[in-house]
């Protein structure tokens, strides 16, 4: 049996958490933790974090150099540098107004890169 600790972000308490877990990966016992939320969010975060994306891209044919972006929901925690570097890539084309997509199904993830403000001619 081993342990793991994270730091619940699911309620402003930001308890620390401590997980048991079985040689298979199976959570055993959860302690720490001062909300049912909280539960919740340390097995989860422990058998599959995900994070939302922020980033900016390039532009192409706009007076504004740089794009603010984010997936339009969670990504595999594990695919964030892959990630990063197919933005890298990305030159995103006006007009676009905030909230339209920039890159359909990010690394085959099925999320969307996002536009966070407009951008103009």
């Amino acid at each position: 049996m081993k342990e793991a600790q994270i730091i619940c972000v699911g309620c402003p308490l930001g308890c620390r958490a401590t997980l048991k877990v079985s040689r298979e990966g199976e959570v055993l016992e959860v302690t720490g933790c001062r909300c049912k939320e909280g539960r919740r969010y340390v097995v989860e975060e422990f058998r599959n974090p995900v994070r939302v994306l922020t980033a900016t891209v390039l532009t192409e044919g706009s007076r504004v150099p740089l794009l603010p972006v984010r997936t339009s929901s969670p990504i595999p925690k594990e695919k964030l540098r892959e990630a990063m570097k197919a933005l890298a890539k990305v030159r995103a084309k006006p007009p676009l107004r905030a909230g339209e997509v920039v890159l359909e199904d990010l690394l085959g993830t099925g999320v969307d890169l996002v536009a966070t403000r407009d951008l103009p001619s």
